[in-house]
């Protein structure tokens, strides 16, 4: 049984993908708080991935990275976002580079293309166009994962996650959703499947009238098992009602309308 880092492993994401995750692989659960509910197949770390002793010691002897962690919000500004998603990252991949793991497995975010608007959107096709500095070091972090794989060999899989939530919470998520059993499935081709140098998929399950047809990924061998259409939350708002400030017509909603904050010295 392969073992994998999960980093940001006591977070949303991971917690709705570890229960299928758990069962094909040992668990190395990494977090600046410590993971809940350990399987027997699961070991926790805490710490900061932006640590560099911390980092080697959490890769050392595992097979593959599964890179979930990263700081966020609607209004983050730059700096806060340097260690977490652009420090760590390279700290990530320079681990596998320097204890010779092949595969990374990275979460990005539809929000690279985030500032499309939904009208006459592009798809798989969209150039990138992110709608803030968190969007904008997801594409670091594709750029990065390009880097080594193409430098070291690494193989690595950028997926553009999608809404993540256990419900659909409004018209434009409808289009975006993922569940924690199809991400899961995108996550276990990153690691297994030979047909990967550094490949960008978009972690969504069967969607309505979706934003992405997500070809590459079918081309992997991608099946979303679930629908969004079935998993509507009880205050599921139609996009035609919704406000102005949750970004109805853009494809990263409501990232797009916050003002982007750059720290200036006093």
């Amino acid at each position: 049984m392969k073992t994998l880092l999960v980093t940001g492993a006591a977070g949303g994401v991971a917690t709705r993908v570890r229960p299928y995750l758990r069962d094909r692989y040992r668990l190395k659960l990494l977090d600046l708080r410590e993971a809940t509910g350990l399987a027997t197949n699961e070991t926790a770390l805490t710490g900061d991935i932006a640590d560099p002793v911390l980092v080697r010691k959490a890769a050392e002897g595992v097979d593959g990275i599964l890179h979930l962690a990263c700081s966020y919000s609607l209004d983050i500004d730059f700096e806060t976002t340097l260690d977490a998603n652009y420090r760590a990252q390279l700290l990530l991949l320079d681990a596998c580079r320097e204890f010779g793991i092949r595969r990374f497995v990275f979460a990005s975010s539809h929000h690279v293309v985030g500032h499309h608007r939904i009208d006459g959107f592009a798809g798989d096709d969209a150039q990138v166009a992110p709608d803030g500095f968190y969007a904008l070091s997801k594409v670091f972090g594709e750029a990065a994962c390009a880097l080594y794989a193409h430098r070291h060999g690494i193989k690595a899989l950028s997926i553009r996650i999608g809404n993540a939530d256990t419900e659909v919470a409004d018209g434009r998520r409808q289009h975006i959703w993922v569940s924690g059993r199809d991400l899961a499935q995108l996550i276990g081709i990153g690691i297994e499947h030979d047909d990967i140098t550094h490949d960008v998929v978009y972690g969504v399950s069967r969607c309505p009238a979706p934003f992405f047809a997500n070809a590459r990924a079918a081309e992997l061998g991608y099946m979303p098992e679930d629908d969004a259409s079935a998993h509507l939350a009880a205050t599921f708002v139609p996009r035609e009602r919704m406000p102005a400030e949750s970004g109805p017509d853009f494809v990263g909603g409501p990232y797009v309308p916050q003002p982007l904050i750059v720290r200036r010295p006093a």
